[in-house]
C-alpha cells in the first residue's frame, strides 16, 4: 500500500492467542488491558523476521530518517 503508516499488532507478531486480545467489540469490561511485559523481549529470530517483513513491504525506516 502507499500508506505511510501501518499498524501491526505485537500480539500478531508474537503469535499470541485469546489471552492477548485487546478489544472485544460489544463488551464493556476487560478491554485494552493486555500489555507487553518487559520480561517478554522479542527473540532474535522474531526480530529478524520482523525486519525482513518491514523491508519486504518497504516500511523499514533508516536511523537517519
Amino acid at each position: 500500500s502507499v500508506s505511510q503508516v501501518a499498524i501491526w499488532p505485537v500480539q500478531d507478531m508474537l503469535g499470541l492467542g485469546q489471552e492477548a486480545i485487546m478489544n472485544r467489540p460489544g463488551t464493556i469490561h476487560g478491554n485494552w488491558l493486555w500489555r507487553l511485559s518487559s520480561n517478554d523481549p522479542l527473540s532474535s529470530d522474531l526480530s529478524k523476521t520482523i525486519t525482513q517483513q518491514l523491508a519486504m513491504y518497504n516500511r523499514l525506516v533508516s536511523k537517519e530518517e
